[in-house]
């Protein structure tokens, strides 16, 4: 089996996952936002543990998806697979919005597709593909896989260590 010189590894995307808003700083008005939010939701959500997601946060999570998707439009030249995969973040934002705002599907699904995590991770993985010159390929998808399941796995490990909040609720009635 030849190695290629080029030939990205999963480790190599996903240090560039990791590393871009570093190397990249003309991606931070991109990223910011997306670490930003993503960051203090799931803090919140660690600090006040007995809160769930609601319908309103549901769509206002699901919007990141539709701002995200036209901010790359209007700061990017997109490729033709670059343009697809922005207009499938825009209609996957505006379909989780459509039907989280009328209540179309049952609350435990509407919950779980548009938790800050799965939002906000998967926004900026978009963001990284797009705006770096990673290839989209097997291997970053695999890549893309491991960052997912990693970020969702520290900020559940946050979560856990965080020292619940004292906000007077009680969950005995």
């Amino acid at each position: 089996m030849s190695i290629i010189a080029n030939e990205e590894t999963v480790y190599t995307v996903l240090e560039t996952m990791v590393m871009a808003p570093f190397r990249n700083p003309e991606l931070l008005p991109t990223l910011l936002p997306i670490i930003f939010g993503g960051i203090v939701i799931e803090l919140y959500f660690g600090k006040f543990s007995h809160e769930s997601l609601g319908w309103n946060t549901s769509v206002g999570n699901a919007i990141i998806w539709v701002t995200t998707a036209l901010t790359l439009m209007m700061t990017t030249e997109l490729s033709q697979g670059e343009q697809l995969a922005t207009y499938g973040l825009l209609f996957m934002g505006a379909f989780v919005a459509y039907m989280n705002f009328f209540h179309k599907w049952p609350d435990t699904i509407a919950f779980i597709v548009s938790s800050s995590g799965l939002i906000y991770t998967a926004a900026y993985i978009i963001v990284i593909l797009i705006k770096t010159e990673v290839p989209v390929n097997q291997t970053t998808m695999k890549a893309s896989g491991i960052f997912f399941v990693a970020v969702m796995a520290v900020f559940k490990v946050v979560q856990f260590l965080e020292t619940p909040a004292d906000d007077g609720f009680s969950t005995d009635i």
